[in-house]
């Protein structure tokens, strides 16, 4: 462990505080109040402003008050005075006012020759009094500060003090009058934010925190105390790893018995009977009345209100008015871990009562009665799936938990454990918890029994495993007498794996098949799976009307239909018929839905659905944030499954920005979990290399990594619906490698897609475009550009319109080149596209246009105009003082999307401070007024 740790998530407090000195060493005399709960680093801010002092050459004299401070007055200002260096006041002084200060007629003298001594050291030398735990100090202190703070308010002296105000709000009174004359200011500290929690465990670690260590960190609340000494217990305990560059937690999940025993220390200043009030509130767990902690207690309600004040008053607890909880959910646990386990259980058995007869949600009385019990306690067992079938539809997470408390229970040999495990499996699969599901559903794979594989094999699903869905689907299906519902999700899992091993014709039979029960989340499940197969195969009207139907079921059934989320494919479905607004609508909508309902499998699959979304509408930023974001929540829920896709996406996104390097990084990155089990559809990759190979110099290259594609095209045109100008760029590079036959071959397959489809115009604009090529055909390629135009695919026309100003350009038609080629330049520059932008610029420079006539309009690399659309919405609401969740819950967003959007706006801005990013928006905003004031217009 780090011994050093700096100061995180105070970046506005400790400009505050070098803004003050600065002010100080000018001349002017300053008061600063460090104010906040329990734990909060009030000490270590006070710390940090004496640091910044003696860097600033000032005398420093602090002191820190304690309990016997109130009977000793004006003990903490005459020790911190004369303990700086140099002495402020001096022995003979300090001895002058020990002999005169005991009278109570000589206390403002005694305060009088203080100000004199102050004052004539600060003449010299600017002077930092620093005072802690001010909430203790002595009444006479409390009356110095009060007076001499405006009195010396001419001389470089700074006051700085810290404390809980709300501990002893009568010694604090004197700052309402400093502030009235504008002396002083104060400072109010709140709990570290989750990104300071992260940047402290990595400072502590040297490595950043992997999601358990940072999971266990957030419990803290961002208490800066109560986060030291876990991560220190933590460390001592030898629990946390950095293997692989990354802070791992180890060992079991309770709190370190040291980290334990140092929150019960910091709580012995409480009295027995308010020790007990908390006890029985940890039990209880969060929120709780006090109505319920007398019941438990045997106690009555009106005997408890002492001990209730007195917890809130040590910042224990926080009261919402009917409720109570504690300020930091590691205080709660390590009151419960410290009681015994008898008494323990007793308490939990007394809870489940109470709750009962209160009529308490049935989940809540389940747990009790869980951790109250024996093993096979049927009472118990039987609540915890009554509760768990209950929450199902809401909390897959919790009713999983509450599922694994009741296995825990059961016996090994109970006739009733494999269908419990089965449930808890698709519980736990849908809810994110891949690793789980996939460990408890192999546990019990010896049983033999069909619904624990269907169980095991939709979470391997989840997880990208295809090739073992396939296999535990057909063993399960192997066995005699599986019952019909069992058979029919057995059939809908592996269509959806054959799907991603690429056969459709497989996937569509199956589901098909598994469509045939009444079942409606099978039913729902299935026609997903068969949405995509028509897609796949080019039947695209077909796929977007199968998906509806689905989406139309899952609203009616709600429940468990709604968890398989036929949006999803309805929004893929959208974005191949064209319908790119629609399917935006679609994906957001859904992904809310999917928050709502706990069902975090289908997160990235969500960023998969935007990003690819907006990559074909030509929006090339906001494809890439859905892609990271995609990713970094793949890899927090452990589910790889859709990993690769969205790698690709990002790889053609860098192809378009002309950045080769690192395509082949990202296309070396997919390969690797393709190895390892994550399959993609094939024809995507080898477009990928394709173009690289293209760009490099080498078309017969690019034809031989798609050699399986142009075979498959006319049966299997999925890369036509994904890719606007795949068409066209088939043709291309096969014309170019003299591949006659495979350039035939896309211009048919794209002909036949968008004769499959007559109403999507961009198919149609495709297969006139790949046409054009073909043939040499230069009307047919301005029909493919008017076509583009009613489309929604910018990039797409984009190229066209490039091809189109040569033909224009070769004909002798100058003028009309070059406006075709303006209006590509402007649609490429939106899009972000760079490298179709240097050919633009290109081809103007060869009909005599100077390339600087388009710099202004390329967004900039760094810089507020840099920021995409998306990335500003979040900056605004940031800068205006929301924290990154509340953001996402205003623009209905996911947590992690947010976070990417403000990390590429930081980046981008050169920026690492929320105080900085405020200062920016201000800025812009002040020019954006500027722009539009009626002198700038006439100027």
């Amino acid at each position: 462990m780090r011994g050093s740790i700096p100061t995180v998530g105070r970046d506005t407090e400790l400009s505050q505080i070098r803004q003050i000195l600065g002010t100080v060493v000018a001349g002017s005399a300053r008061g600063l109040l460090i104010d906040g709960p329990v734990g909060t680093g009030k000490s270590h801010l006070l710390k940090e402003a004496v640091r910044q002092a003696e860097h600033l050459g000032m005398t420093v004299a602090s002191g820190r008050a304690t309990e016997l401070d109130r009977v000793a007055p004006l003990s903490l200002l005459l020790t911190a005075l004369r303990t700086s260096e140099p002495p402020v006041i001096d022995a003979a002084e300090l001895a002058e006012l020990g002999t005169r200060g005991g009278q109570e007629t000589n206390r403002f003298w005694l305060l009088d020759r203080i100000g004199q001594v102050i004052e004539e050291h600060g003449r010299h030398r600017p002077l930092l009094v620093a005072l802690d735990n001010i909430h203790l100090m002595d009444e006479l202190t409390a009356l110095a500060l009060q007076t001499l703070v405006p009195r010396l308010r001419s001389l470089p002296v700074m006051w700085v003090m810290a404390g809980r105000t709300d501990a002893d709000p009568r010694n604090c009174r004197f700052v309402d009058g400093w502030r009235g004359e504008e002396l002083t200011q104060r400072i109010r500290l709140r709990p570290l934010d989750s990104e300071a929690i992260k940047a402290y465990c990595a400072h502590v670690f040297g490595a950043a925190a992997g999601p358990g260590l940072a999971a266990l960190a957030m419990r803290s609340g961002g208490n800066p105390f109560l986060l030291k000494r876990l991560l220190a217990t933590l460390h001592a305990s030898g629990r946390v790893s950095t293997a692989g560059g990354t802070a791992m937690v180890g060992g079991d999940d309770g709190l370190p018995s040291d980290f334990v025993s140092a929150v019960n220390a910091q709580l012995r200043h409480l009295s027995p009977a308010t020790r007990r009030f908390l006890e029985a509130g940890a039990v209880l767990g969060c929120p709780f009345s006090v109505d319920e902690v007398a019941a438990l207690l045997g106690r009555r309600t009106i005997d408890l209100m002492s001990q209730m004040d007195e917890a809130v008053m040590a910042d224990v607890l926080v009261d919402d008015g009917a409720t109570f909880t504690f300020r930091h959910d590691l205080v709660r646990e390590a009151i419960y871990e410290r009681l015994s386990g008898p008494l323990r259980r007793a308490l939990h058995q007394e809870a489940a009562a109470v709750l009962e007869q209160r009529g308490g949600p049935r989940a809540e009385v389940a747990l009790h009665l869980a951790r109250g019990a024996g093993e096979d306690s049927p009472r118990t067992i039987t609540a915890l799936c009554d509760a768990a079938q209950e929450m199902a539809h809401t909390a897959p997470s919790a009713a999983g938990d509450l599922l694994l408390q009741a296995l825990e229970l059961v016996p090994d040999d109970d006739s009733r454990r494999s269908a419990l495990v089965a449930r808890t499996v698709r519980l736990l699969a849908n809810a994110g918890r891949i690793s789980e599901a996939r460990e408890l559903g192999e546990s019990a794979l010896h049983e033999n029994r069909p619904e624990v594989y269907a169980g095991l094999a939709e979470a391997l699903k989840h997880a990208g495993q295809d090739s073992l869905v396939i296999d535990y689907t057909q063993q399960a299906m192997a066995m005699p007498g599986v019952p019909g519902p069992v058979r029919a999700q057995l059939l809908a899992i592996q269509a959806h794996a054959l799907l991603n091993r690429d056969d459709p014709h497989n996937a569509e039979a199956m589901a098909a098949e598994a469509m045939k029960t009444a079942e409606p989340p099978t039913v729902v499940f299935a026609a997903a799976a068969r949405s995509a197969a028509a897609r796949a195969l080019g039947r695209i009207g077909e796929a977007v009307e199968i998906a509806s139907d689905a989406v139309r079921l899952a609203d009616d059934s709600g429940q468990e239909a709604r968890h398989r989320h036929p949006r999803l494919w309805l929004g893929l479905a959208l974005t191949a018929a064209d319908r790119l607004d629609e399917a935006d609508d679609v994906f957001e909508r859904g992904s809310r839905e999917a928050h709502e309902l706990g069902s975090a499998w289908s997160l990235p699959l969500w960023y998969f659905g935007k990003a690819e979304a907006r990559m074909m509408g030509g929006r090339l930023d906001d494809a890439e944030t859905e892609a990271l974001a995609g990713r970094a929540e793949s890899e927090r829920l452990g589910a790889l499954a859709v990993v690769p896709s969205l790698l690709l996406v990002l790889a053609q996104v860098t192809i378009q920005r002309g950045d080769l390097a690192r395509a082949g990084e990202l296309v070396r990155e997919a390969r690797r979990l393709e190895r390892s089990g994550y399959g993609f559809p094939p024809e995507t990759l080898a477009w990928v290399r394709a173009q690289m190979a293209y760009l490099e110099g080498d078309p017969r290259g690019a034809v031989t990594a798609l050699a399986g594609v142009y075979d498959t095209l006319p049966e299997r045109p999925l890369l036509l619906t994904r890719v606007g100008w795949a068409a066209p760029a088939l043709v291309r590079f096969a014309l170019d490698a003299d591949a006659d036959l495979e350039a035939k071959r896309a211009a048919e397959a794209a002909r036949r897609l968008a004769d499959l489809s007559p109403g999507i115009d961009s198919l149609t604009a495709s297969a006139l475009h790949a046409e054009a090529l073909l043939h040499g055909d230069h009307e047919t390629l301005r029909a493919a550009v008017d076509a583009y135009r009613s489309g929604p695919r910018q990039l797409a026309r984009a190229m066209a319109l490039v091809e189109f100003a040569r033909g224009e350009a070769r004909a002798g038609r100058r003028s009309r080149a070059i406006a075709v080629l303006e209006e590509a330049l402007e649609l490429l520059t939106r899009c972000g596209a760079k490298r179709a932008m240097a050919r633009a610029q290109r081809d103007l420079r060869i009909l005599g246009i100077r390339p600087r006539k388009w710099r202004t309009v390329a967004r900039a690399k760094t810089g507020w105009d840099s920021l995409t659309l998306a990335e500003l919405r979040v900056v605004r609401l940031v800068a205006q003082g929301l924290t990154n969740r509340a953001a996402a819950e205003r623009l209905f967003l996911s947590r992690h999307t947010v976070d990417t959007h403000l990390r590429h706006a930081f980046a981008k801005l050169g920026i690492s401070s929320r105080v900085e990013l405020a200062r920016h928006a201000l800025l812009a905003d002040q020019e954006s007024a500027a722009r539009l004031s009626p002198d700038h217009v006439k100027a």
